[in-house]
């Protein structure tokens, strides 16, 4: 019934206008609500969206809540990163799928898929990954 919806995440944000701020300048992601709105709507790849809300007394999870699937990872790094994003060295000694990763950088290596991981600017954790094999 549902596979003919999208779906948009929806991410807590302590400070609205620093998270709007965020998703817009540094992630560039289109706004689609007004400047002003909570919650606040920016538009992904794909017809997809994500969703922001300011609720100040929420602690965001120490785990993932959003993926994006990318192309050409190293280069969307190195872009985010100079807009301002900071990766973290998650997962040094992870594997996915029972591959153990090697990091080059900021990204894991799986081998069938490269990930990367940043933290909004509340604290959300974020992923990256590029499925590659």
């Amino acid at each position: 019934m549902l596979e003919q919806f999208p779906l948009n995440p929806i991410l807590p944000a302590q400070d609205g206008v620093r998270a709007r701020a965020f998703y817009r300048d540094v992630l560039g992601l289109e706004l689609l609500s007004g400047p002003d709105d909570d919650p606040m709507m920016f538009r992904a790849g794909s017809g997809t969206s994500i969703v922001i809300t300011e609720l100040p007394s929420r602690v965001p999870p120490p785990y993932p809540m959003v993926s994006f699937l990318v192309t050409r990872i190293e280069e969307v790094v190195g872009e985010l990163g100079a807009r301002g994003a900071e990766f973290e060295p998650l997962l040094a000694d992870g594997t996915f799928a029972g591959v153990p990763g090697v990091r080059a950088g900021a990204i894991m290596d799986f081998g069938a898929v490269k990930s990367t991981w940043l933290r909004d600017s509340e604290g959300n954790l974020l992923v990256l990954n590029e499925v590659v094999g």
